[in-house]
């Protein structure tokens, strides 16, 4: 048996993944990661499904664009999109949480105050609490021009609860029409530092700024929508509706909600 010698060098290749985004979803009602098997989390800008982790990170390798359009659905709640721009992340730590609002299908425990009806299908829905007891304020003055190229906004979270993914109604002083915004993850190194998807329109004074955490969802297919609002200490819920049809401009509604029952309210028509 003889064997032949092969004079050429052996190479070795190493392959390099980048992870473009890291992307947390999380029950928007309980604040938990959700475990659903059925959670399906794409990019509209990438082909492959992403890698899922066991602790619920799912990984975006290799973007080929500096954006990505983060789409996160499950069979017990609202599909929810974000636009992530990824120049914005941190090198070393690229999360996003998206966090998806229950819908129909969901185990809603009972006396919850809840908004339902209908609208055109895709109808962008949501709503706050204008005489929420307990809203959010501003550490410092925001400045559109400011750090993150005015993506970074402080707020002052007494309960030191987790703000990354959440949305927020931002109420000027004086002012009756509220901004809204999401915050894409925290900014551990900064004071209340929080990172915002997209920079606030104008600039903001902490005096007198409110923040009040904001419920959304999308009209399904059949022109439902529905919201289960977190408990509030009031005897009625003063809420305030913004609604958006397909290509449409953004409306809005105030209305009393009783706690603990299921208040309908119609956009079909409107």
């Amino acid at each position: 048996m003889s064997t032949a010698w092969n004079p050429k060098p052996i190479v070795r290749v190493h392959i390099r993944r980048r992870v473009s985004a890291a992307v947390l979803v999380l029950d928007d009602f309980t604040g938990r990661p959700i475990t659903a098997a059925d959670l399906e989390v794409r990019a509209a800008e990438i082909l492959d499904r992403p890698v899922r982790k066991g602790d619920g990170y799912f990984l975006f390798l290799d973007s080929p664009t500096p954006t990505l359009t983060v789409t996160a659905r499950a069979w017990a709640y609202h599909t929810a999109t974000v636009q992530v721009d990824l120049s914005a992340l941190p090198a070393l730590r690229p999360v996003v949480r998206l966090r998806l609002t229950p819908n129909r299908n969901y185990s809603i425990p009972l006396h919850t105050t809840c908004l339902e009806g209908a609208a055109p299908p895709d109808t962008q829905v949501r709503a706050f609490c204008l005489n929420d007891p307990k809203p959010l304020r501003l550490l410092y003055d925001y400045a559109a021009g400011g750090p993150e190229g005015g993506r970074q906004i402080q707020i002052y979270a007494p309960d030191g609860s987790d703000l990354a993914g959440r949305r927020f109604a931002l109420l000027r002083e004086g002012e009756e029409q509220a901004e809204c915004f999401t915050v894409l993850d925290r900014l551990e190194e900064v004071e209340g530092g929080c990172l915002l998807a997209a920079p606030l329109a104008r600039d903001c004074k902490k005096a007198g700024a409110t923040l009040l955490p904001v419920l959304s969802a999308s009209a399904d297919e059949q022109g439902r929508y529905f919201l289960p609002m977190r408990s509030l200490a009031v005897k009625r819920c003063l809420c305030r509706v913004l609604w958006a049809p397909p290509g449409g401009s953004w409306r809005e509604q105030t209305l009393e909600l009783e706690p603990g029952r299921v208040t309908r309210l119609d956009l079909a028509g409107e």
